[in-house]
């Protein structure tokens, strides 16, 4: 088996990785040795590139849910909040600067807010 793609940095042998219940290659990789002399070094190299929403999208990896936590910078209390929520096993998504996040989207059923002088967790409405 054999699969071209268009990038022609690949300098040897291309691989495709299939499983059952894809559509597409879940892993796509190969040799190419000569990609870094652009950068002054040239030696051997491998590598590979998986797109993990297609393999969330098959539905056999369990997803958490998560806490949608929002972008403060330099907030040290929000940040050793989230740093210890991170310790306790939790998921927490932190948002972006000037982006609007959807929580669902981003998997998150909770929400960090400030309360009573404090961060906390409190449940996403399904109408948020």
């Amino acid at each position: 088996l054999a699969e071209l793609r268009g990038y022609h940095y690949h300098s040897g042998i291309v691989f495709a990785a299939y499983a059952d219940g894809f559509r597409d290659a879940v892993a796509k990789g190969g040799r190419y040795d000569e990609v870094g002399k652009a950068f002054g070094r040239s030696r051997a190299a491998t590598g590979f590139s998986m797109d993990l929403r297609e393999a969330l999208s098959n539905g056999d990896l369990p997803v958490r849910s998560g806490v949608l936590a929002p972008y403060l910078n330099g907030d040290n209390a929000l940040e050793k909040t989230i740093a210890t929520l991170r310790k306790q096993g939790e998921r927490v998504v932190a948002e972006m600067p000037g982006i609007a996040s959807n929580a669902v989207e981003l998997g998150c059923d909770r929400r960090l807010v400030f309360a009573s002088g404090a961060w906390q967790i409190k449940l996403i409405s399904t109408a948020e």
